[in-house]
């Protein structure tokens, strides 16, 4: 960074850049001591994961919801485009598209350009989360010139509009909000529309971070000052209520938010900035972002690095994470996320270098055995590295190793990773290892086609299953599956894990968990499962089950607990979220989970927050 002194022989652009940076760095710092003495989550036993950036997500996690904006659509429109014989929603034309290197389009093609159809851009937001994110005037903020419309349940207030700042009203539905670029850069000074920012109502009272408010009027009420979220969009990325909702959480994993099973990333160079335009994307969010929402929270980050990343990614993390956290704060480092699942593209490019490392030979191992240790070998690796990065601090890096809870083989093989400590002095993974992870999810087994019928059957009864679901979760004696994930199954893997993880002189902790009630393959078009199962989720039941779930992990040993997810919608693909949308009171899971942390301050040694 550029001294201050010297910063008024700066271009004006430059010394503004400069100036934000340092107001930047000040307002983290001052949050840093705020979040320091923040002990709300000194002694919590639970983390969370949390979703990944999108324009459907009823996770409010931002302020400037542009940020998580949908990729640019490419339009045409035959009132101004002879080319376009009929309305396109997607030209598919992105590759054409003229952007800046943070994102942001310069140019828009000429009317009587042939060699494209489009003539608009657009990008999509709030629409897919059922009308969870809230009305009322939304300010878009911007830099240039040019023309932006909006569209579906948008209407731009003129009156109150002016040049850089738009106001929009969005009235309720779960449209959401098509923001068009119609014109942009018209004198061609290269003075394009930019910097797009678009804030929702409401703001925080008496300068509280944590303190949301909808409006003036609930501060006034409780004597204190408001401050609307567009006055403090540039200081504070984070929403309130997003913040105020993570703040029990002592860990927060960051493994879809940073993109683990989607991201390309080798270089880190090439990772998302926090600069560019949106921050959704199979890259994943900037690394910054997540270690400054840790440093917010006073929480210990969880990353999971991309697969593909070099060693000097690797690195170049590991120096970050160091600037950015508190001095009290560790970090939970994990390669990748469930190298053993072939959902996952990561598992398989894993398993191509591991057969090129160790080829195939008669009576060798299997090539999935060797993806498993070729998983270790990079595990062992990346931690080395973060170690060394460290230094002194070491101690404060958890390297973490995850295996799969109805598998303790792929955790032992990991560990061991025979073949690559054959190659290394006989030096196993597990060395600078601090945990072995698991996801120990229960009822998976009831969305699977094994048991469609007779769970479906269930719904006709006269509660609509729900005693005999409940049941099958807590006992597993209604289906009589030798391999069901019902709780007493669950607890039998954590044993074993245990065994495992003692063995090595490590914790166990959970990476993920919760329930799994989610059709599986063509099951997941069920209606009639995918009801009882979402409405399972809303049910006081559950809630009693995750305290016996819950009391079960720490009974066995178990560790750091970190649930999946933390806000999301429900439906057909599962309910991962311990809410299903940002302002939800009263939900069960998010209710078991607040009450197991005041109730069960952290049990192992070492965990109570210095």
């Amino acid at each position: 960074m550029i001294l201050l002194a010297n910063v008024q022989d700066l271009p004006l652009a430059a010394r503004f850049r400069e100036l934000s940076l340092l107001v930047g760095l000040l307002g983290a710092l001052a949050a840093g001591l705020a979040s320091a003495a923040d002990a709300a989550n000194a002694r919590s036993p639970l983390g969370i994961n949390i979703a990944a950036l999108n324009y459907w997500s009823t996770e409010w996690t931002l302020i400037d919801v542009m940020k998580r904006s949908g990729k640019w659509l490419t339009q045409c429109d035959p009132q101004n485009s002879p080319h376009c014989t009929a309305q396109e929603w997607d030209t598919r034309e992105q590759d054409r598209l003229d952007l800046d290197e943070n994102g942001w389009v310069r140019s828009l093609p000429a009317a009587a350009d042939p060699t494209v159809r489009y003539r608009i851009v657009a990008t999509l937001m709030l629409q897919g989360d059922g009308g969870a994110h809230p009305v009322g005037p939304y300010t878009v903020l911007y830099e240039g010139e040019g023309a932006l419309e909006y569209q579906f349940d948008a209407t731009k207030n003129s009156e109150l509009s002016r040049p850089g700042r738009d106001v929009v009203e969005v009235k309720p539905g779960a449209r959401g909000i098509l923001l068009k670029i119609t014109a942009t850069d018209p004198h061609k000074t290269g003075n394009y529309l930019r910097n797009i920012r678009v804030v929702p109502p409401g703001g925080i009272c008496n300068d509280d971070p944590f303190d949301y408010a909808e409006d003036a009027t609930v501060c006034r009420e409780r004597g204190g000052d408001y401050t609307p979220l567009v006055e403090i969009v540039e200081s504070q990325r984070f929403h309130p209520l997003f913040l105020r909702d993570l703040r029990p959480y002592r860990v927060i994993r960051f493994m879809e938010f940073l993109g683990a099973n989607t991201s390309p990333l080798v270089e880190w160079a090439d990772r998302p900035r926090l600069e560019h335009a949106r921050w959704s994307g199979d890259r994943g969010a900037p690394v910054e972002l997540a270690l400054d929402l840790a440093a917010r929270l006073n929480a210990d980050p969880w990353i999971n690095l991309p697969a593909r990343a070099s060693d000097d990614y690797v690195r170049q993390f590991a120096r970050l994470a160091k600037e950015r956290l508190h001095p009290t704060q560790s970090i939970y480092v994990e390669y990748g996320n469930e190298i053993w699942n072939d959902a996952f593209g990561a598992g398989g490019w894993v398993q191509q270098q591991a057969i090129q490392r160790w080829p195939d030979r008669p009576g060798g191992p299997s090539p999935f055995t060797r993806r498993v240790n070729g998983y270790g070998k990079r595990s062992a690796e990346v931690c080395a590295l973060w170690k060394q990065e460290w230094g002194d601090g070491h101690q404060r890096v958890r390297c973490v190793l995850a295996g799969m809870a109805t598998n303790a083989w792929i955790g032992e093989q990991a560990l061991q990773c025979p073949l690559w400590a054959a190659e290394n002095g006989g030096h196993p993974c597990v060395e600078g290892m601090s945990a072995l992870a698991i996801a120990p999810y229960f009822g998976h087994h009831l969305g699977t086609a094994k048991h469609a019928a007779a769970v479906g059957a269930w719904t006709g009864q006269w509660d609509g299953g729900f005693e005999t679901l409940f049941r099958e979760l807590a006992r597993g004696d209604v289906l009589h599956d030798p391999n069901n994930l019902a709780l007493p199954a669950v607890y039998r893997h954590i044993d074993r894990h245990k065994v495992l993880a003692d063995r090595y002189g490590l914790a166990l902790v959970a990476y993920e968990g919760g329930q799994h009630l989610a059709g599986v393959g063509a099951v997941q078009d069920d209606a009639r499962l995918e009801k009882l199962f979402t409405d399972a989720n809303r049910d006081p039941q559950m809630d009693a089950l995750y305290t016996d779930y819950l009391n079960g992990w720490r009974q066995r040993g178990g560790q750091l607990f970190v649930h999946f997810n933390s806000v999301g919608r429900y439906g057909k693909f599962g309910s991962w979220g311990a809410k299903e949308y940002q302002t939800q009171t009263g939900a069960p899971k998010h209710e078991a989970l607040l009450r197991f942390i005041a109730a069960n301050p952290c049990w192992w040694d070492g965990c109570a927050a210095p």
